[in-house]
């Protein structure tokens, strides 16, 4: 029988407000290699792995480094941004946490950040005790779009797909929610530019509509 079991999470951009991070780490790192680009092009690549990026950008502007020499480089510049520049919550999400929570649902986090970063991020900002499981994009062979990182969820966790419902932001995320057959809810930052989220079932710009109700109403349709 469908019933909403699962509720997973992106982390960047949906539980903390890291996308900036890791769009400025990206930035710098390209500038300093001489090269000429626009902080929003990174914006393209919010939502999948080191491995994507990197990947991409190596191609993109001709870069001689390695990519394992490229993701060194890019680990270390975004750690020291972590380290000395404030990480906050995205508003309002920790009272959605602890009412879904409340409420008796499984909730996972389903990332494309490597899965240490992934533990400090929630351990440091209190926001571990809400979830159940965390998987990283890291631990899958495709990084979103591709849908492999919320099977792998649903499947470690031995919920069917049907019975889940994603939490995204990102324009790959989404996809990859839509690629796994599952419900998605869009997160719409209104501090940031609008990225295409037209896939998603349903577009919030305030986590405090993020609510059982709004979910199994979702569920429901």
């Amino acid at each position: 029988m469908k019933k909403l079991e699962l509720i997973i999470f992106d982390m960047d951009g949906v539980l903390i407000d890291t996308e900036k991070f890791y769009m400025k780490s990206e930035y710098q790192i390209i500038k300093s290699f001489g090269k000429e680009v626009e902080l929003d092009y990174f914006s393209r690549f919010c939502g999948t792995t080191q491995d994507n990026i990197w990947g991409n950008l190596k191609k993109d502007f001709d870069l001689p480094q390695s990519l394992e020499e490229l993701k060194v480089i890019a680990k270390k510049q975004l750690l020291h941004l972590f380290e000395t520049e404030k990480v906050e919550l995205i508003p309002n999400i920790a009272e959605s946490l602890a009412e879904l929570k409340s409420a008796g649902y499984t909730l996972a986090v389903a990332s494309s950040t490597e899965k240490p970063i992934i533990q400090s991020h929630l351990d440091n900002l209190n926001l571990s005790q809400y979830f159940d499981y965390i998987k990283s994009g890291e631990e899958v062979e495709h990084s979103k779009p591709a849908p492999d990182v919320f099977l792998a969820v649903a499947k470690d966790l031995n919920i069917p797909t049907e019975n889940a419902i994603v939490i995204e932001d990102s324009t790959n995320g989404i996809q990859a929610a839509k690629n796994a057959e599952m419900l998605c809810v869009a997160y719409n930052n209104p501090a940031y530019h609008a990225v295409d989220q037209t896939k998603a079932d349903v577009i919030i710009s305030d986590m405090t509509y993020l609510t059982s109700e709004l979910l199994e109403n979702l569920f429901d349709k």
